[in-house]
């Protein structure tokens, strides 16, 4: 996709709300005229991250990440300017109009187009008779071709270039195959061959339903059961949860996920009507997936099986959990059953039972090294259980476990809370508000900011400021071609500037895109603007007397010395009007 004319991408604006969009990706509450949540851009406690139904736009004022539901779109998807244009589009039920391809297309969209194609090509021979042995081995697992449709479970044949071959008669470049690791290139040098082979293929989506790499299971016992797509610009293991795109709905209408380990726990659950659940495809659970997962929820249900639920190391990974501000518990199976084979046997009802007697990760952790060391092995449950309570960022549930540690220990609490003091938790968060931009490379101060954003707030604001000062009175060039974009639509006959819209006229160009999310920001926290313009407008005319004052006083030394009584003259003269010139 080419340039996507201007008119194009306004009306788009014009049709979508930025707090619809954004909601369903994260947790939004309203906050005044605006709404606040976390930002899903990087780790916080407190909610920093503002949209504004007004302006249309977003702004966080922790890691100043900011612009409209564009630029969110692209960053939260990892997309280019014209790919997330097309997301929204589609969503919206906008066509976009055929442009011409860019001299420099992002690799990112041929590698979702390829993935999609594979996707549909092993789904395709799995419900083919290529397939049939291993449509049987599903649906002897209690799946049905509903199921098997909706995950687009497909079936990659015995063979070393079959889907190789299928790119060639599709006419698909073999290096976007290899690129989404989907062929490997052949060491003795005779080509790529598929890394797929007799093997139940599992697509693995996005929170949004692209397809952005694939798990093999082989169908017997042979070694090793699972292999997985290579990390690639759009996948990576560790920040993507399995079936995430099918639940997150259904995760915040419970209010709490069920994390599972494998494909086959998420999907066996669907099919029986559990749909709140995700997988962590058989990794440890890492810091991305709890950011993602708490956009959603604020508790998480870990399903163990009987050899998982008997380790305290395995209740380890979930600290990460908690020092994100989550609720965790844990739902132990009987012996020898993981979640699949589990709802598939026992059905719904009982697994739900499973669910509702989940324990709080404190006492069940506590619970197991009791049964496992007795009460007496105090310094090991300590060193234990002294880790987890730190991770816990709420001061009053921790001191309440600290008391309730103690207690069933039958030792000091005031010791323990010394034992506390020694533990090195790894993590550590502190808000930082984004540095006061008083003065750039130029030196210039961050009055401009502040003029920036009544520029933009209103059009006769901007007109005065236009008028009084001279639009070349900005020494931040970012700031002066945010001011020219302004004049502009003004000069269209705009009345009103749709920031929104405005941020659209800078595709690419982030750091004027910044600076303008900035001084907006500002606009916010300011409750008098009339009386905000006119401070600024003095001290700016104020800031030029100086500067000029101090020009003539240069100036002035030089001509004492050149003892030219004439210019000394016009300069004193000069010096004498700027001194007596009001500028407050």
């Amino acid at each position: 996709m080419g340039m996507i004319p201007q008119e194009v991408i306004d009306n788009l604006l014009d049709r979508l709300d930025i707090v619809e969009i954004i909601s369903g990706y994260i947790q939004i509450k309203k906050s005044g005229r605006n709404f606040k949540a976390c930002c899903p851009f990087h780790n916080e406690k407190t909610p920093s991250f503002v949209v504004s139904p007004d302006k249309q736009i977003y702004h966080c004022f922790g890691c100043a990440a900011g612009g409209n539901v564009i630029s969110f779109v692209m960053k939260y998807e990892n997309m280019e300017f014209p790919e997330a244009v097309k997301l929204l589009a589609d969503g919206a039920g906008i066509s976009l109009p055929e442009t011409g391809r860019g001299s420099s297309p992002s690799l990112t969209g041929p590698l979702y187009e390829i993935n999609q194609t594979a996707a549909d090509f092993y789904h395709a021979i799995l419900m083919s008779e290529e397939g049939r042995v291993a449509l049987e081995y599903l649906k002897a697992r209690g799946l049905d071709d509903k199921t098997l449709k909706t995950f687009m479970v497909g079936y990659a044949p015995n063979g070393w270039e079959n889907f190789k071959t299928f790119c060639v008669k599709k006419k698909i470049p073999l290096e976007f195959a290899r690129k989404a690791g989907l062929t490997i290139p052949s060491e003795k040098g005779k080509g790529d061959y598929d890394r797929f082979r007799n093997r139940i293929i599992f697509p693995i989506f996005s929170e949004r339903g692209r397809v952005l790499g694939f798990g093999g299971r082989v169908l017997d016992n042979s070694l090793p059961k699972y292999i997985n797509s290579p990390e690639t610009p759009i996948y990576s293991k560790s920040s993507v949860l399995y079936g995430l795109n099918f639940s997150r709905q259904a995760i915040r209408d419970e209010k709490y996920v069920i994390i599972t380990e494998g494909y086959l726990d998420v999907i066996s659950s669907f099919k029986h009507g559990i749909t709140n659940v995700v997988a962590t495809s058989g990794t440890a659970l890492t810091e991305s997936q709890v950011v993602i997962l708490k956009k959603y929820a604020d508790t998480a249900v870990m399903v163990f099986d009987s050899d998982q639920a008997g380790e305290a190391a395995s209740l380890r990974g979930l600290d990460t959990l908690l020092q994100n501000g989550m609720k965790v518990k844990i739902a132990t199976l009987p012996e020898g059953e993981d979640p699949d084979s589990f709802v598939q046997k026992n059905g719904r009802k009982k697994f739900e039972k499973v669910i509702d007697e989940a324990k709080g990760l404190f006492d069940y952790k506590l619970d197991l090294l009791i049964k496992k060391k007795g009460s007496g092995e105090i310094g090991y449950i300590t060193e234990e259980m002294l880790p987890t309570i730190s991770k816990v960022n709420n001061a009053v549930v921790q001191s309440d476990y600290l008391r309730k540690l103690a207690e069933r220990l039958g030792v000091d609490e005031i010791s323990l809370r010394r034992e506390m003091s020694k533990v090195k938790t790894g993590y550590s968060y502190r808000y930082v508000a984004p540095a006061e931009p008083s003065k750039t490379e130029h030196g210039e101060k961050s009055i401009e900011f502040y003029l920036l954003g009544l520029s933009i707030s209103d059009k006769e604001r901007y007109e005065r400021i236009r008028d009084e000062l001279g639009l070349d009175s900005f020494l931040n060039m970012n700031i002066r071609k945010a001011i020219g974009i302004i004049d502009d639509f003004y000069a269209a006959g705009e009345k009103k500037i749709n920031p929104g819209k405005l941020l659209s006229r800078l595709r690419g160009d982030k750091a004027v895109c910044d600076i303008i999310v900035q001084a907006l920001a500002k606009m916010d926290i300011t409750s008098d603007l009339e009386k905000a313009l006119s401070d600024c407008i003095a001290r700016v005319r104020k800031d030029n007397r100086n500067a000029q004052l101090k020009g003539l006083n240069d100036r002035l030394k030089e001509a004492e010395k050149a003892r030219d009584d004439e210019k000394i003259t016009a300069l004193l003269k000069e010096m004498s009007r700027l001194h007596k010139e009001k500028v407050i």
